[in-house]
């Protein structure tokens, strides 16, 4: 993967293969505990909100590189991409098994994530994973 940023891209649809694209590349990410693409990818005021509590980007990566935060399974569904001016908001649907701190929680997950363009580049600003009744 290019460390560089990339040029924010102009039309919508090429705005939303990008944020479907930024999107993948973090799922890899974290699945590899990639620090520098997590951190190339996350803005610094990134947020996460997730059923145990919040992290920001410090956190969020420190969590997944010292292995603190563990993807066993994801599998990311019914993604969509809205695009709002400079800002864009994905909506999908994970089924996942994550361990953190040694516990596991497994389930389905709506997912919300927004994405801003600044300065040119397109970053994730703030995710939200909420957990999904059986």
């Amino acid at each position: 993967m290019d460390a560089s940023p990339q040029r924010a891209p102009q039309s919508t649809i090429d705005i939303e293969q990008h944020v479907r694209q930024l999107n993948d590349d973090w799922v890899k990410a974290m699945m590899r505990s990639d620090g520098p693409t997590l951190d190339r990818i996350m803005s610094d005021d990134f947020f996460f909100t997730y059923p145990l509590e919040g992290d920001d980007k410090t956190q969020f990566i420190s969590d997944v590189t010292s292995g603190n935060l563990k993807i066993e399974h994801i599998s990311r569904e019914q993604v969509s991409v809205r695009v709002f001016g400079n800002t864009a908001v994905l909506t999908a649907r994970d089924s996942a098994t994550w361990l953190y701190n040694g516990r596991e929680l497994a389930g389905q997950y709506k997912i919300i994530s927004v994405f801003t363009e600044r300065e040119g580049v397109w970053q994730l600003c703030a995710i939200q994973a909420c957990p999904m009744q059986p």
